[in-house]
């Protein structure tokens, strides 16, 4: 509700916060929120009908909204935004949240019962990269040394922990560069940035961005930091085979960045410093990151036992085990 407040003051098309609850002490037994109903369709039903100067003009709305979120002033931890306005904990959609955790933690036939939300996930802000990285990391430790599901991957918890020691002591220059490097200081996201979120008129004229649940602030790296990537991703998934998406899937993203550069070109080089992955992150900062990606997805598959778990178990674990030997942890 504070980043919905604040994106609308910003002047970023957003529904109006009617009202809300954060308390679950209430007659319904949940948080809840109530916002401003907008009816207009969603560019993912309209943008067929659109000619190619409203699809343009959409690409000129993305540009505007990008350098608005960009110019937002807030503390550049990693995290989310509380209420006023300082640092609140991390939100992403890949924490494991409490029906999973009473099924696959509480439930037969494991009765990890003492495990909650607290436990299984970070629950702070974080100043640098580097320690978010290790807070999540220290979860997938604590989830692989309980879990009976994930015993395949017992044989990194050694290594995992050299690894998150190593982060928290901050002694490695690679850690210390990765700490304090300017381009790893959080911005502002949204995180789902593609046409089922955007609701525009026949026009294209964009009314209202939503979805913005698990929006944050973190690594402007990150893929879902840029607004038109998700975008174009979203189309060249869903319509790969469209012709009429086409011209969008291979011409959007460089337009994007040319537009920017025209309109605002002291945020499109910082942008573009600070969106160069291999540039910002090094040789140690993506084995970091692809360690915590990885053992995610580990995770993710292995405890619910649904899914890649072969894949989990194989190809992903050797990212992870082939990682940990880059940063010398294996």
């Amino acid at each position: 509700m504070a980043l919905l407040r604040l994106l609308r003051a910003s002047g970023i098309p957003v529904p109006e916060v009617v009202f809300f609850c954060s308390d679950p002490e209430n007659p319904l037994g949940y948080e809840y929120n109530c916002l401003e109903r907008i009816p207009y369709p969603s560019l993912a039903d309209i943008w067929v009908n659109l000619t190619p100067t409203q699809l343009d003009y959409v690409l000129d709305q993305f540009v505007d909204i990008f350098i608005k979120l960009f110019v937002i002033q807030v503390p550049r931890n990693h995290g989310s935004l509380a209420l006023d306005g300082r640092s609140g904990p991390v939100i992403e959609e890949t924490m494991w949240q409490l029906p999973d955790i009473q099924r696959y933690f509480h439930a037969e036939p494991h009765r990890l019962t003492d495990e909650t939300f607290e436990t299984l996930n970070p629950t702070d802000f974080y100043a640098s990269w580097t320690a978010y990285i290790s807070a999540f990391l220290k979860t997938y430790h604590h989830v692989i040394s309980i879990h009976p599901a994930v015993e395949f991957l017992k044989d990194v918890l050694e290594p995992l922990q050299q690894l998150i020691t190593a982060l928290d002591a901050a002694e490695a220059p690679w850690v210390r560069r990765l700490r304090d490097t300017p381009a790893l200081r959080g911005r502002l996201f949204h995180g789902d940035f593609h046409f089922g979120n955007i609701l525009a008129d026949d026009d294209g004229t964009i009314k209202a961005v939503i979805d913005w649940e698990f929006a944050g602030i973190g690594a402007p790296f990150a893929s879902r930091s840029s607004l038109v990537r998700n975008a174009v991703a979203y189309l060249a998934y869903c319509h790969k085979d469209s012709p009429a998406a086409q011209p969008v899937i291979d011409t959007w993203e460089g337009e994007f960045q040319a537009r920017l550069a025209k309109r605002a070109p002291d945020i499109a080089a910082a942008w573009r410093q600070e969106a160069d992955r291999d540039a910002v992150l090094g040789l140690e900062g993506n084995a970091l990151s692809d360690i915590r990606e990885y053992l995610r997805a580990c995770l993710e598959v292995g405890v619910r036992g649904v899914g890649r778990v072969e894949k989990a178990r194989g190809d992903w674990k050797k990212v992870v085990e082939q990682s940990l030997t880059t940063l010398g942890y294996r």
